[in-house]
């Protein structure tokens, strides 16, 4: 009788200091979606210390007294936030930068802004100058006022071959040794992922791959312009490629891709062809890519069996195409006439650009449901409103909206090795969430709906 009294007051007790918690911020009444299984609940969530510290059912009564700041969600959705795993520092901030504190700062508050806004709240860089790794290093510095940022130092190429120029965001190893010195350097700085370009050759990206997992440093790769082949990389342990179209360019025999980049504008474009140059010539020719493979390219099957065999997931990256061919909800100037202007193509130059982008699109959706784990990337300007699109684009190429929503929080926590920490409303894991005003689960266009962006239990722009 004594024992069963004493378990009484203990439970008691654990209940009346539960009650009396008081928590930082309250979430009241929410639809929250479990990206994880595609269904959304209603639920109180409870945040403590920049944590999601407990979940309950919302028909348990919450009193105003247990938090400090209490948002009535009234039946709103509410998502973890999203996961951008493809940034340049440059998209937002041009290619001459300062690094000294006031402009780090200045920066870093420009950054914020092109992402928190729309929800996006933890950003992994795709590459960046070396010049700039005191701000890249500053910038992981946590804090509720900007997104989470991956540094990844310079994308690794070998020395080149042709005379393009090696970009800024780019570092040259000459061989294998300086690879590895190379992932140890960025591992030393508190980088935790890493990037090899395509114009790294097999002895240095083999071991630049190999170092980085031995550090658990989490690799991407952009392998393209059949420099190394795309089985190769994955065979030799890649888990995570960039780009979409690069499966393509795996695909495709050496014959067509030499026509896809030279005389298809003669066949197809040829108002494209200026004073011997080719104007939009990588946007255009990326999407002749796959209007010269078509659908159900025995050789792009096999390859997306390759990825699903490897567990390795995809980068689609596929607003930056869209928008240059009227599919998007907004659109951002051409950079440069000879990559991206396509505005002087003709109608039917037009559809037969689009034609090829619904063609990539549906392999991308053979890829998700071939169980290819698929990621959010923007790799352009205005990469907020970018990564709303991306989810609207893959939506439009028939992918459910839940699955987009996994693809944009829980995979791109996956691929950058956060997974524990972000990409679901879980207790225990940090309370970066998305409240939207109106769902985007009945509507997808509910994307661009005002929205209450919550950093770290703090809400950004309420």
């Amino acid at each position: 009788m004594i024992k069963k009294l004493l378990i009484l007051t203990l439970v008691a007790a654990a209940l009346t200091s539960c009650t009396n918690q008081v928590y930082d911020l309250v979430i009241a009444e929410a639809n929250v979606l479990d990206v994880q299984t595609g269904q959304a609940a209603l639920q109180h969530v409870y945040v403590k210390d920049g944590k999601i510290a407990a979940l309950s059912a919302a028909d348990k009564r919450v009193s105003e007294k247990s938090a400090l700041r209490m948002v009535e969600a009234k039946g709103q959705l509410l998502t973890p936030g999203l996961v951008d795993v493809h940034f340049h520092t440059s998209e937002i901030l041009g290619e001459e930068l300062s690094t000294d504190a006031d402009s780090i700062l200045r920066y870093r508050q420009k950054f914020a802004a092109a992402y928190l806004p729309y929800g996006v709240t933890t950003v992994r860089s795709g590459g960046d100058s070396e010049a700039y790794i005191p701000m890249l290093q500053a910038w992981q510095e946590p804090s509720p006022a900007y997104p989470d940022f991956i540094a990844v130092g310079a994308a690794l190429v070998s020395t080149p071959r042709d005379p393009r120029p090696v970009y800024s965001g780019h570092v040259v190893v000459n061989n294998p040794e300086e690879a590895i010195a190379k992932i140890d350097q960025y591992h030393q700085l508190g980088f935790t992922n890493t990037k090899l370009y395509w114009r790294l050759r097999e002895p240095e990206f083999k071991a630049a791959l190999n170092r980085a997992k031995e550090l658990g440093v989490q690799p991407f790769g952009h392998i393209d312009y059949k420099v190394l082949p795309l089985e190769e990389a994955v065979k030799a342990g890649l888990k995570n490629i960039e780009h979409a179209y690069t499966v393509g360019i795996a695909a495709i025999d050496s014959a067509k891709y030499e026509y896809i980049n030279a005389w298809a504008f003669v066949d197809h474009y040829p108002k494209a062809i200026k004073n011997n140059a080719v104007d939009g010539s990588f946007f255009i020719s990326r999407m002749e890519l796959f209007n010269q493979l078509g659908p159900n390219h025995p050789r792009m099957l096999e390859l997306i069996e390759l990825l699903k065999a490897h567990e390795v997931s995809v980068t689609p990256t596929i607003h930056l195409f869209a928008q240059r061919f009227g599919l998007t909800y907004f659109t951002t100037p051409a950079k440069l006439a000879a990559y991206d202007y396509t505005e002087y193509l003709v109608e039917e130059e037009r559809i037969r650009c689009r034609q090829g982008y619904f063609i990539m699109g549906q392999y991308i959706k053979q890829m998700h449901e071939a169980g290819v784990q698929l990621n959010l990337g923007t790799d352009w300007d205005d990469p907020g409103k970018a990564a709303l699109s991306e989810m609207l684009e893959l939506h439009e190429i028939g992918i459910p909206m839940p699955d987009v929503f996994r693809i944009a929080t829980l995979n791109g926590a996956k691929a950058v090795g956060m997974a524990d920490t972000i990409g679901t409303v879980e207790v225990g894991k940090r309370a970066n969430l998305v409240l939207f005003s109106q769902s985007p689960l009945e509507k997808p266009e509910n994307l661009l709906a005002p929205k209450v962006v919550i950093k770290d239990g703090v809400a950004v722009n309420r």
